[in-house]
């Protein structure tokens, strides 16, 4: 049997990076997953994905930025798969790094609309249907730029901390329905929002293992992934409010 069967997830951000790997991962242990994208030809690449490893899923095209196309996701959700009991919310984006004095109010807004807003929306969405499920589990992904400081990375980091903080106050409110809601903190993990001073520099990424990454290597999706699964299954039922963090001890001696 697999640690998700008969769970129902939601992923946002599912065609690429982390989102992508969760979704692969959630379907391949026996949850049925709709991944969310704004790229159709993704969408498919992920379903063929989904498929390789035995599962089952459905793609749907949606900008989270949007209520109007969240609300048709929850609705494309809930007739596909009957109910919700699993939210993956994977959603970011990340302005490129400069001085505070430079980030400018479209910076901002985007970062806002996109890491933040979409997570509250879905939220709120998706609550309802897990009290009437009996319960559930909400993944928000935030970042270790959350809890120490990235120089050029502010509204990125802001925004990742205000995630962590709207998720332990909606997960003591909703625990008594037994919906669960924990974050993960990424570290350096490899994606396509990866700056490209480290993802095309292999110089630049030697000198963060050696400096940081006290395991000896950079973080890969899955190993995300792997956390995802764990907070989506029943094996952490005793877990909401809580914050996973998963570093490769980059953060805390730092």
């Amino acid at each position: 049997m697999g640690r998700l069967d008969n769970k129902f997830a939601v992923v946002t951000g599912a065609t690429s990076g982390i989102g992508e790997a969760t979704a692969i991962m959630f379907a391949k242990e026996g949850a049925v997953v709709v991944g969310t994208g704004r790229n159709e030809a993704k969408g498919a690449e992920l379903l063929a994905k989904i498929e390789e490893v035995g599962g089952k899923g459905y793609f749907f095209k949606c900008d989270v930025r949007y209520k109007d196309q969240l609300q048709a996701l929850h609705d494309f959700a809930l007739e596909k798969m009957g109910k919700v009991n699993v939210l993956f919310n994977c959603t970011g984006v990340c302005p490129p790094f400069c001085s505070f004095l430079e980030q400018t109010d479209e910076n901002l807004q985007l970062v806002f609309e996109t890491n933040f807003r979409s997570y509250a929306w879905g939220m709120q969405m998706f609550i309802p249907d897990m009290i009437a499920a009996g319960g559930g589990s909400i993944i928000n992904v935030a970042s270790i730029s959350s809890i120490w400081p990235e120089l050029g990375s502010f509204y990125y980091g802001s925004m990742k901390a205000a995630v962590s903080n709207l998720s332990m106050n909606v997960a003591k409110e909703f625990a008594k329905q037994k919906v669960r809601v924990n974050t993960i903190l990424p570290g350096p993990i490899m994606t396509n929002m990866t700056p490209d001073f480290v993802k095309n520099n292999p110089e630049e990424q030697a000198k963060m293992i050696e400096e940081h990454c006290y395991l000896g290597r950079l973080g890969v999706p899955d190993d995300i992934a792997y956390g995802a699964v764990y907070l989506a299954s029943d094996e952490s039922f005793m877990m909401t409010g809580e914050a996973l963090v998963i570093d490769c001890c980059l953060c805390i001696s730092n």
